[in-house]
């Protein structure tokens, strides 16, 4: 049986800079050695696979070693399924990786990294690894949890969230477990 790698999702409304975030994270994971593979969800069938400009496309420029779009009628594998397919079943077939960044699954009980909007998102304590924030959201965000214990990055501070990446690596997987 496949060993299931470190798997953490990135979620956040939109324009928050989720994508660019994602981005970043395979690029610093990649240059300390790791092979990085993202599952994109994408609950409302709003996916676009490898289009220029596209999240998927995106990540595949990076290097990311798979991409995979999730919706609830279909793999960006082209195989029909009947319902939304949890990550531990799309997971092997991203091939041998060392972390896999899940993009979305809001929902789904996964460590999260919310990416800052201003208002919050729903996410249980138990699930949240850290917030992320625009640079200019800076005082805002302090502020707003500066009596919480919510581990705090700027976005633009991709090292740094990579070494917490690695500092938790065995804390990253189905919150459940």
């Amino acid at each position: 049986m496949l060993k299931m790698p470190p798997i953490f999702s990135v979620i956040g409304h939109s324009k928050t800079g989720k994508t660019t975030l994602i981005r970043g994270l395979i690029r610093e994971l990649q240059s300390r050695g790791y092979r990085v593979g993202v599952i994109k969800h994408d609950p409302l069938e709003h996916g676009e696979v490898d289009r220029k400009g596209s999240d998927t496309a995106n990540f595949w420029e990076e290097g990311s070693q798979a991409v995979v779009l999730s919706s609830p009628s279909r793999l960006a594998l082209f195989r029909r399924v009947e319902k939304n397919t949890p990550p531990e079943e799309i997971v092997p077939l991203c091939g041998k990786v060392d972390y896999v960044i899940l993009e979305g699954y809001k929902r789904w009980d996964y460590p999260k990294i919310v990416a800052w909007s201003g208002d919050e998102l729903e996410v249980e304590p138990r699930q949240l690894l850290a917030l992320v924030y625009d640079p200019k959201d800076r005082e805002e965000v302090l502020g707003k949890n500066k009596n919480k214990n919510t581990v705090l990055f700027c976005r633009d501070d991709i090292k740094n969230i990579a070494d917490f990446l690695e500092k938790n690596k065995t804390n990253l997987k189905r919150v459940g477990e």
